[in-house]
């Protein structure tokens, strides 16, 4: 056998090679582009050079491989601006080559563009569907006009050319809005001495002015197209060149926009204008910068308020509207960087003029413009992963969840419970079997794994929005609302019994409570409607915040109910001088505290959820799931009140002591829980314990260390006082 060996590799060698696809090796340059550019950030060592020089081969092979399957592209651009981006790499000089590498990205795009189209003629809408996947994605949308009208291509109830038409303009879209992006990065890094981020921007500047090459020059003509590269020639020695392009880019729309897409858009840039001010006043006081976070997400959302914003200007009726507008925006962005006042002023005059203009400011979009902006956010998480600049990673991470809660999850919770605490364990630790983006971002993991977690997560938000878009009927309403307030409503009102019921077996009458319970549930309920008018009118309260809010209270309320027990459970001779001292604890006023914080806890969450229930439900139905639901949680109150009528006062005190130690163990799950996504306290996701829903939902039961760990120690303590009395009671 061993004189077959050499001919069987002399075979196998000649076996042609597996042609690399365009769209896989389109991706293997991207990758690989962006790994070398984080490589020479680096200090300069033989293993750089090695990994550098490795990885421009594998994008050389990947190239070669695939360039003839470009379909009447003309791929001599693409091969140019992969030698300037090898020789720049290999050189380790990092401006020119983060400027190479968004050069190469746009050639790429450009001749992806033109065998798409191509297929698409062809009537080929699974070679399109493939090509498509080689572009850049629109940064506030979800499912593209261009992927619905391909498919529909392929389903045969578009043609070739109503496809090709829909599919350009969103191409053309797309690139204007990331050259608009590019521009407004380009002036940021310049003003910071940003150098290799500056001469990154400034090549996809120059990457997508190539792109949108034809339909500029239908738009600006000869001597506009001619201005515009003598601009861009000079930026790169002058950086004030970038205002000059984009003053001549001020008025390009490349295609009109369709009055849905107009009013979306319209939608994000209030939004991203109101969320200036929210995060700029938490962030800076008296022009020192207090939290980095908000004031970072403030220029951070102005600048896409402006690069909407150049979107839309040239489609506005009132020019002189649309100027103002974009000064307010230019000077807020000024006072910023500055760390001045003013911005509050600035803000409230833009929004009055977006809603006079667009008529936007209604309540019930601000659901599908979370869902855009998620959208958008997720997809440049992964971009910024992909440079290897994970701090900012993070910031986009915490940007993501800030859109998904308060505004999708409160949506979402009346509707599907589980699949919004699915959801927000995914933006977070996620699971051990399946780590979320905090975890991910935290271990540094390669982008296969962060692209299919955003993936998931993209999947399961478009099943989150078509639950929440999907009208409601009358009796789906009304169950859903009863199932807020028994679910919100029953811990407290088990807790309460069950302690009365505790009261009652240790002799204690529960009548002299009453008035202190029923005074306590008035206060936290007016105290959660004030806390929800204020932050709605008066003062702001991010989504951490509000998550370290009913965290703490939660373990407040733990902290309280462990206390009350221990002074009716503990018992025996030689701890009665402690149980003296703790006669006390069950008195009015700390029952009453209780019932304050477990109401309090859930009363503003509540609220919100009702909120969120009222806008596009019946009120009736709303009304009538909330009596019944608020009649089954004091139903369950009421029988376990009752249940002590037939049993033995010892064995009745037990059962309910046992149920008080249940509830505790619940609110200091919830409590830690609160506080791990307040981002207050790390997260560590276990294998062992099960990843069920239903503990998790009812009991506060999760596969995370930290609660459990803090649950079991709660649970071993309360089952210890009752062994602690029993053992006194047997020395007595």
């Amino acid at each position: 056998m061993k004189p077959l060996l050499p001919l069987l590799i002399l075979l196998l060698l000649a076996l042609p090679l597996r042609a690399e696809t365009p769209w896989g090796a389109a991706e293997i340059i991207r990758a690989e582009t962006g790994r070398i550019e984080r490589l020479l950030y680096q200090t300069r060592t033989p293993d750089r050079v090695r990994q550098i020089t490795e990885r421009i081969a594998r994008m050389r092979t990947a190239w070669e491989a695939a360039s003839g399957a470009f379909a009447d592209g003309d791929t001599e651009a693409v091969t140019d601006a992969l030698t300037a981006h090898f020789q720049s790499a290999a050189a380790g000089d990092a401006p020119a080559t983060a400027r190479a590498r968004e050069r190469l990205w746009a050639e790429i795009l450009i001749v992806a563009r033109s065998g798409l189209l191509a297929a698409i003629t062809a009537g080929d809408a699974q070679a399109a569907t493939s090509w498509l996947t080689v572009r850049d994605y629109a940064r506030a949308s979800g499912d593209t006009a261009a992927s619905l009208a391909v498919q529909a291509l392929g389903e045969g109830t578009l043609s070739p050319e109503a496809t090709r038409k829909t599919v350009e303009a969103e191409l053309l879209t797309v690139g204007t809005s990331e050259l608009r992006l590019a521009l407004t990065r380009a002036t940021e890094d310049s003003s910071n001495g940003h150098a290799t981020q500056y001469a990154g921007e400034l090549g996809r500047i120059e990457g997508m002015v190539a792109y949108l090459q034809d339909n500029l020059a239908t738009h600006l003509g000869a001597e506009g197209i001619a201005a515009l590269a003598a601009d861009l020639a000079r930026a790169e020695g002058d950086p004030s060149a970038i205002g000059a392009i984009d003053a001549r880019l001020a008025n390009y729309v490349p295609v009109a926009l369709a009055p849905d897409e107009l009013q979306r858009r319209a939608r994000l840039l209030r939004r991203f204008t109101a969320m200036v001010w929210e995060e700029y006043r938490d962030g800076v006081r008296d022009g020192e910068v207090r939290q980095p976070m908000e004031y970072n997400e403030a220029r951070m959302f102005r600048n896409r308020a402006a690069m909407i914003m150049g979107d839309l200007a040239p489609q506005m009726a009132d020019s002189e509207a649309a100027s103002r507008l974009a000064a307010l925006l230019a000077e807020a962005d000024g006072l910023m960087a500055a760390r001045a006042d003013g911005i509050e002023l600035l803000i409230t005059e833009a929004l009055a003029a977006i809603d006079v203009q667009f008529g936007t400011g209604k309540e019930d979009a601000r659901a599908a413009v979370a869902f855009d902006a998620l959208s958008a956010a997720l997809k440049e998480l992964r971009f910024v992963a992909q440079s290897g600049d994970w701090d900012a990673a993070e910031l986009r991470r915490l940007e993501a969840y800030s859109w998904f809660d308060p505004d999708i999850e409160q949506h979402l919770v009346p509707r599907a419970p589980v699949m919004a605490l699915r959801l927000e364990a995914r933006f977070w630790e996620g699971s051990a079997d399946r780590p979320g983006l905090g975890t991910l971002i935290a271990r540094h993991a390669d982008d296969a794994v962060f692209a299919a977690e955003i993936e998931g997560i993209t999947a399961d938000l478009a099943e989150a929005r078509n639950r929440i878009e999907a009208r409601p009927t009358a009796a789906g309403t009304a169950l859903q609302s009863a199932g807020i307030i028994f679910r919100e409503g029953l811990e407290a009102v088990l807790i309460l019994a069950a302690l009365l019921a505790a009261l009652r077996a240790e002799g204690v009458a529960p009548a002299r409570f009453r008035t202190p319970i029923i005074g306590a549930v008035t206060l936290a309920f007016l105290a959660s409607l004030t806390l929800w008018a204020g932050t709605r009118w008066l003062i702001s309260i991010s989504t951490l915040a509000r998550e370290a809010l009913e965290g703490g209270t939660a373990l407040l309320a733990a902290a309280v109910l462990v206390w009350i027990v221990m002074g009716l459970t503990l018992g025996g001779s030689h701890v009665s001088t402690f149980r003296a001292r703790l006669a006390g604890v069950a008195s009015p006023m700390t029952v009453g505290l209780l019932a304050f914080l477990v109401v309090f806890r859930e009363g503003f969450e509540t609220v919100l959820f009702y909120e969120a229930l009222l806008i596009d439900a019946s009120p009736g139905a709303i009304l009538a799931g909330l009596l019944a639901g608020g009649v089954a949680a004091l139903a369950v109150g009421w029988a376990v009140l009752g249940f002590g009528q037939r049993l033995p006062l010892h064995l009745f005190f037990q059962a309910t002591t046992f149920l008080l130690g249940v509830l505790a163990v619940i609110l200091v799950g919830a409590g830690i829980r609160g506080l791990q996504t307040a981002a207050l306290i790390s997260a560590n996701p276990v294998g062992w314990f099960p990843d069920t829903d239903w503990l998790q939902l009812w009991f506060g039961l999760f596969p995370v260390a930290e609660p459990l760990a803090v649950q079991g120690l709660v649970a071993v303590f309360m089952l210890a006082l009752p062994i602690h009395r029993w053992v006194g009671a047997l020395r007595n």
